[in-house]
C-alpha cells in the first residue's frame, strides 16, 4: 500500500477533534491514531457519534475544532477531490445514479481519467460478487443488496487505499451481507484499508482487527477486537450499548 517515495506512520491521526452543531457537542476532544492495515470497527451507542466520525475522515464535514491528518497531511490543507480518490465511502443506503450500473461504476475514474475496458469493469463486479450482466442493467431494476454490492464497486473503481463504510449491510438480506463481509475481508488481505461502522456485535466479532469504541461523543478506548472481547462478555457490552440509546 505504501510505495517507497511515501513516508507515513498512520493512515488517519485525529488531534483534539470536537465538531458541534446548533450548539450540540456530538464529538468532544478525540485523540486517537488509525493504522495502516486490517479492519477498524467503530462501535458504541446510537448517538455516540460514530458516523460523524466517519465522515470526518472524509472531509464530508469539518471538525469545530482539532486537526484530521490522513497520511500525516492535514486534511483541511488537501483538495476534497483529490482526498476522495484515495478515500472510498460506502453509506448504509447506497446513493447512485439514474441509469446503468456501468455509467455508475464510470463515474470516478471519468473524473480522474483512469481508463477502464467492460473486461476490467466485470472483474470489478466479480469482486463484489455480481455477474458481468448486471453491467448493462438498469439502477432501478436492482435490489437493495445489488445496490449496495453497486456503491461498493463504484468505490473501488477510483483505486482507493481505504474504505469508509457507514453500516453498509444493516438493511440487507443475509446473503447480500455475507456477501459485502467476505468482499471487505478479501479487499484488506490485499492491504486495502477498512473502517467501519457497525451497530452488530456479531459482525464485530466476524471482521475487525482493531475498535474505536465511542460513547457519548468520546472515544472510550482503542483497542483490539480480540481483546475487547475477552475482557467483556456479551451482556456486559450490551450494557454500554443500551445506556444511550435513542440519544
Amino acid at each position: 500500500m505504501k510505495s517507497s517515495e511515501e513516508s507515513y506512520t498512520y493512515l488517519f491521526s485525529m488531534e483534539n477533534i470536537c465538531f458541534e452543531i446548533e450548539d450540540k457537542v456530538i464529538l468532544e476532544k478525540i485523540n486517537c491514531e488509525i493504522g495502516l492495515n486490517g479492519i477498524t470497527g467503530i462501535i458504541g451507542p446510537s448517538g455516540s457519534g460514530k458516523s460523524t466520525l466517519l465522515r470526518l475522515l472524509n472531509k464530508l464535514i469539518s471538525p469545530t475544532k482539532g486537526i484530521v491528518r490522513f497520511k500525516d497531511v492535514d486534511i483541511a490543507d488537501m483538495e476534497s477531490q483529490d482526498l476522495r480518490k484515495e478515500i472510498g465511502m460506502v453509506l448504509q443506503r447506497p446513493f447512485l445514479f439514474k441509469g446503468t450500473v456501468k455509467s455508475n461504476l464510470l463515474y470516478g475514474p471519468k473524473i480522474w481519467n483512469i481508463d477502464y475496458s467492460d473486461d476490467a469493469l466485470c472483474k470489478l463486479l466479480d469482486t463484489v460478487g455480481l455477474e458481468a450482466d448486471f453491467l448493462t442493467r438498469n439502477i432501478d431494476g436492482l435490489s437493495g443488496g445489488e445496490q449496495q454490492r453497486v456503491s461498493l464497486a463504484r468505490s473501488l473503481a477510483n483505486n482507493p487505499i481505504v474504505l469508509l463504510l457507514d453500516e453498509p449491510t444493516t438493511a440487507l438480506d443475509i446473503v447480500s451481507e455475507e456477501i459485502i463481509e467476505n468482499t471487505l475481508k478479501r479487499l484488506a488481505a490485499d492491504n486495502i484499508k477498512i473502517i467501519i461502522v457497525t451497530h452488530s456485535l456479531e459482525q464485530t466479532k466476524r471482521l475487525t482487527d482493531q475498535l474505536l469504541f465511542l460513547k457519548e461523543g468520546q472515544l472510550i478506548e482503542k483497542t483490539t477486537s480480540k481483546d475487547f472481547f475477552k475482557r467483556y462478555n456479551e451482556q456486559e457490552i450490551r450494557s454500554f450499548f443500551k445506556h444511550t440509546e435513542g440519544k
